[in-house]
């Protein structure tokens, strides 16, 4: 794993470290965030079909909740959640990374 370059008694080889394997690990996140927003958001498709397909009678605001409440879309939306953060992690780290980059080779 990365040490964080921000981290008190991190040195030029942690900073060059995460310049070099970052990049491609926030593309990986940002994939993995983009999937689970589309399977949050079929879930989400799959449920809504699926209420009003048990009752066609049945109020727009019932059905809305009834998604809502889901498990499985609960379970998706924890996902999504995740993926993000671990994304935002990442980039920030980079980031900062760039930015000691940038400071250590201007003095």
């Amino acid at each position: 794993m990365i040490g964080n370059p921000l981290q008190p008694g991190s040195n030029n080889a942690d900073t060059e470290r995460a310049l070099e394997e970052l990049p491609e690990k926030v593309g990986e996140a940002l994939m993995a965030w983009r999937k689970a927003t589309l399977n949050r958001e079929r879930v989400e498709a799959l449920a809504l079909l699926r209420f009003k397909a048990e009752d066609k009678e049945r109020p727009a605001t019932e059905i809305k909740a009834l998604v809502h409440s889901d498990a499985e879309r609960y379970q998706s939306v924890l996902d999504e959640i995740v993926a993000e953060g671990l994304y935002t992690k990442l980039l920030e780290t980079l980031l900062s990374a760039k930015k000691i980059a940038s400071i250590r080779t201007a003095f």
